[in-house]
């Protein structure tokens, strides 16, 4: 596991410093170009973004009321907007009901902050850079070239050490306890006018990273919300492109899926009722309304003959359909109830002619060949055959 801190060196947001944790001890890299952030990360498990608390604005506020969202923000706001220099609407707002603390920024600083993350495969924590300094107590830590101030109240504040003397001056003329203060340095070689007459504890900065990283309640502190993306997933999974594009599209059909089989349903329940009620409608020109189909075609064909069987001699009446096979023969129109088949033919050759005769005699049948004319090209007319005349 590898985990990265990374300091501002100012409230530019320019240049950044990193420190990095992990099987291997690594030396920090200092004054990095802020955009070119992703590329110094690589493997990396754990990243904590230290953002200058001085960009913040902080207010306790005891949520009694238990108000969420746009209505606790406004309640916040609404007390501190004399003070504010930016518009209410463009600030970023956060509420840690720990430690009751409200705090806001710009949006845009804090999104240009956020951005640089948001594809990353690990796990991002950004917080206050003073909430480096976990005692509770107004504690302030000096390093080479900055300072960072951890008020008791959860809010704090930070900047240069050429402007910390001015900063303790406010303080003190706004009526804080300034001897209330407990000073932690990086190194003995440091000093500070403004803080001759403290008592000084030296607090390595890697004690205060590894102190935030063993935080038991770090998610509340957390200020990342991550924005997924393709790129971020395909880091994530390790895909290569063809595969991420094949996971998107897998996806893609699993969402739209069910959209569509939901679409053909409702579009085949609605042809079976237009269908059925077409049905019944021919069945009776006055109905109006579907209810129950199986009841209502009941009622509807209740008084409907029953068709009287097909006998085996009307079944047996179609063989002879298959003697009559030729091209010549135009159609075939069949009288069940006469037992009579007329067949209408054109250019039939006298050859086949006696042969269909001789066919259908050996089937007791009775022929009547009146009908038929001849032709230059052969026979035409109608050729009638009767069947199983004298049998009921």
């Amino acid at each position: 596991m590898t985990n990265f801190f990374i300091h501002f060196q100012d409230s530019t947001l320019e240049y950044i410093n990193i420190y990095s944790y992990g099987e291997v001890a690594s030396p920090p890299l200092n004054s990095v170009l802020f955009s070119d952030v992703d590329s110094n990360l690589a493997d990396s498990t754990n990243i904590f973004v230290m953002i200058p608390s001085q960009l913040f604005g902080f207010m306790k506020y005891e949520n009694k009321e238990g108000l969420k969202g746009e209505v606790l923000r406004a309640n916040v706001l609404i007390e501190v907007e004399d003070r504010l220099i930016s518009d209410v609407s463009s600030l970023k707002f956060f509420y840690n009901a720990k430690l009751n603390l409200a705090s806001w920024i710009d949006s845009s600083i804090f999104e240009s902050i956020a951005k640089r993350f948001y594809e990353m495969n690990a796990e991002i924590i950004l917080v206050p850079e003073h909430f480096l300094i976990q005692d509770q107590r107004n504690t302030i830590f000096l390093t080479n070239n900055s300072f960072v101030i951890s008020f008791a109240d959860g809010s704090g504040f930070g900047g240069s050490i050429s402007s910390l003397g001015d900063y303790l001056d406010r303080l003190d003329a706004s009526s804080f306890d300034l001897n209330s203060l407990e000073v932690l340095k990086e190194n003995n070689n440091m000093s500070s006018h403004a803080l001759n007459n403290f008592t000084h504890l030296q607090k390595s900065l890697k004690d205060l990273h590894s102190s935030l990283a063993s935080h038991l309640n770090l998610s509340l502190f957390n200020l990342f919300k991550r924005k997924l993306s393709l790129k971020f997933l395909r880091s994530k999974f390790k895909l290569s492109y063809s595969e991420s594009w094949v996971m998107a599209t897998s996806l893609l059909i699993f969402l739209v899926a069910p959209l569509l089989i939901n679409t053909i349903l409702n579009s085949s329940i609605a042809s079976y009722k237009e269908n059925t009620m077409t049905i019944f409608q021919q069945l009776n020109p006055s109905f109006k309304r579907l209810v129950n189909p199986k009841a209502q075609i009941n009622d509807l064909t209740k008084d409907i003959p029953l068709q009287s069987l097909v006998s085996s001699q009307d079944i047996e009446a179609l063989s002879y359909i298959e003697t009559l096979s030729d091209e010549s023969i135009r159609s075939i129109n069949i009288n069940f109830d006469d037992r009579k088949i007329e067949a209408n033919v054109e250019n039939l050759s006298p050859l086949k002619l006696s042969l269909f005769k001789e066919l259908l005699q050996t089937k007791s049948v009775n022929i009547n060949d009146s009908g038929l004319n001849k032709g230059s090209d052969g026979w035409y007319g109608s050729l009638i055959i009767y069947y199983d005349n004298n049998n009921d």
